[in-house]
């Protein structure tokens, strides 16, 4: 055995040739200049490990290009002022202005964060667009044990306008596989302007997969740390969420989770929905959104403006609540919660939506063949023959029929019908929309679910490689959507208070809403008595209605202690899982987020864990 004495040790450190030993600890750059944050971030004055804090100088400085932190540690980077920190403040410290950075051009922060590395975060300073930039990627790498942590903190955003992000659909940051929380930032974006915060997705959730699937195999986990959460922003002309991009090498998408609370949303046209996401039609094998949480919120549509929907989703199920809606001085507001569902209109990805697809829920029933005699507006004629249909026999709320064209290999849902005719919905010029031509062989099927279906659908199997395998239904469980004490101000949203584009969603299966503005019980039976619609009450435990049905909600409002802000109340969702029986369904997690105190959030407990003999 060779023995290395303390002299030999001594100088193999102390050698021109030996490897540097950094300690975790703060280093600041020598100003502002990408060079200078580089140099101590990636060498030479030093080499970031797991847990520094690199520090940024008061400066106003252009980038044309970003820093990396070297692969599978989290550090800190953090310009020059006094953040906040508290529920009582929304939006980032005026102070953190000082450290101003002007990006012209790549991704000016790029990290990629393993689980058990130090929590990354990039905090205090002025970002600014001059250019095609990505403001920042981080891309985690989950385990089975969950996903890394991730604090971004009063930041400003300013300049930034989606149109000028290629390849990153409008989105200001890129995120995947990560936890943890947007806080205490300003977006400053320019009304005309598409611009999201956020490029989101879970696409390897809890380390499985890379296209969301996992994410969509596991329940919704509503109220635990499982999520990206944002926090306490305030918004001008801007958004919360999309996930499409792929700048920031965000080429791994889907599945996301994402909660949004106690925002500021100053909105100025129809373009920035403050919530919002494609579905499982857009992207290619990617899966949609899985699941969001949607409360405490303010929502200000600007007078004289004509503002879209406040929550808008392709794909996914989630919880809206405690929200304020402002739309007076003759604004207008489209809907407050819309569920798009596109492949029930088109072939576009996962095939189209009509019966004929593997992955949706079919019924495998042909109830019509033959071909279309002629076309127009909208509406098909059926050729040679008078089938005798009865008058809408073909669209009934909540279980509709569509007309696959088999020549084109595409179909809609259908309508409305008479005796010899079919009104198609052929998606008028959205995403896969087609025309249905005179010749063209048809069918009659039906899907009675839509894979991932915006509204009402909740986990179900794990599908993996690309194209998706096993080839067969998803056979996703029903897990509705509930909307429920939002405050409506200034007139009743022009369309509706919650809205599905496919007859597959209906209100009271798929997503249960309180009536607009309803009161707080008085009674365990008003307004809301359990058996009626509409599906949601509020109030205290003791006005909870003593009776219900299935499915059925409750906000208790005196019940729970996750809110520890000293201000704003409590409360739980129960939900009524058999005849006249209430059970907890839903606490949100700790707020404030335990990462804005400087706390830790430790992984989620592992799933589907199994005893194996040995």
């Amino acid at each position: 055995m060779t023995r290395i004495t303390e002299s030999v040790l001594l100088a193999l450190i102390l050698s021109p040739l030996a490897v540097p030993l950094w300690a975790q600890g703060t280093y600041t750059a020598a100003t502002c200049n990408q060079s200078d944050v580089n140099a101590v971030i990636n060498g030479p004055t030093h080499q970031a490990v797991d847990g520094d804090t690199i520090k940024i100088p008061a400066g106003s400085c252009s980038w044309s290009s970003g820093v990396t932190a070297p692969s599978g540690i989290g550090i800190t980077i953090q310009g020059s002022g006094t953040p906040n920190s508290t529920p009582a403040t929304t939006g980032a410290s005026s102070s953190c202005s000082s450290t101003a950075i002007t990006a012209k051009g790549g991704t000016t922060f790029r990290m990629t964060p393993g689980l058990g590395n130090s929590t990354s975060r990039i905090s205090c300073m002025l970002l600014q667009a001059a250019g095609s930039a990505v403001a920042m990627s981080i891309l985690g790498s989950c385990t089975a044990n969950g996903c890394p942590n991730l604090r971004v903190d009063n930041v400003t955003f300013s300049g930034w306008q989606g149109v000028t992000h290629p390849g990153n659909s409008y989105g200001i940051t890129a995120v995947g596989d990560m936890f943890g929380v947007f806080d205490h930032n300003t977006i400053k974006g320019v009304a005309g302007n598409y611009l999201q915060l956020v490029e989101f997705s879970h696409a390897s959730y809890l380390g499985v997969g890379s296209f969301g699937d996992n994410s969509w195999h596991q329940p919704e986990s509503y109220g635990s740390a499982n999520f990206l959460f944002i926090e306490n922003n305030t918004f001008n002309s801007a958004g919360t969420s999309e996930n499409e991009g792929t700048a920031g090498n965000l080429t791994n998408q889907g599945g996301g989770r994402i909660v949004a609370r106690f925002n500021q949303y100053a909105v100025a046209d129809s373009l920035n929905f403050s919530l919002g996401w494609h579905g499982t039609e857009s992207s290619g094998r990617p899966r949609s959104t899985r699941a969001f949480e949607f409360y405490g919120n303010t929502y200000t549509c600007s007078p004289g403006s004509a503002c879209g929907d406040v929550v808008a989703s392709r794909g996914g199920t989630g919880l809206a609540w405690g929200n304020t809606i402002n739309h007076s001085g003759g604004a207008s507001l489209n809907n407050f919660y819309s569920m798009q569902t596109y492949r029930a209109f088109g072939s576009i990805n996962w095939g189209v939506c009509d019966g004929s697809s593997v992955y949706d829920t079919n019924d495998g029933v042909t109830y019509f063949s033959g071909k279309i005699g002629s076309y127009s507006g909208g509406v098909v004629t059926v050729a040679a023959t008078n089938p005798g249909w009865t008058t809408n026999q073909w669209s009934p709320t909540g279980a509709p029929y569509s007309m696959h064209d088999v020549t084109q290999s595409t179909g809609g849902e259908i309508t409305a019908n008479g005796s010899n005719t079919l009104t198609v919905n052929s998606g008028s010029g959205g995403p896969g929309s087609w025309t249905p031509s005179a010749g063209d062989s048809i069918e009659i099927l039906r899907a009675t679910a839509c894979i991932d279906q915006a509204g009402g659908r909740g986990s179900g199997i794990l599908y993996s490689g690309d194209p998706a395998s096993p080839s067969s239904s998803a056979a996703q469980v029903s897990s509705p959507s509930y909307v429920w004490s939002n405050t409506i101000n200034g007139g009743n949203p022009v369309f509706a208070y919650a809205a599905a584009s496919t007859l597959r969603v209906i209100a009271s299966r798929d997503y249960y809403v309180e009536s607009i503005n309803q009161a707080a019980q008085t009674s365990s039976t008003s307004p809301f008595n359990g058996t009626t619609k509409p599906g949601i009450g509020h109030g205290t435990i003791a006005n909870r209605p003593t009776t219900c049905m299935p499915h059925v909600a409750y906000w208790a409002t005196d019940q729970g202690s996750w809110n520890q802000s000293g201000s704003g109340g409590q409360g739980q969702l129960y939900v009524c899982t058999a005849s006249n029986t209430w059970t907890l369904y839903y606490a949100p997690y700790t707020y404030p987020h335990p990462l804005t105190a400087g706390g830790s959030q430790g992984p989620a407990p592992p799933t589907n864990l199994a005893a194996t003999p040995r």
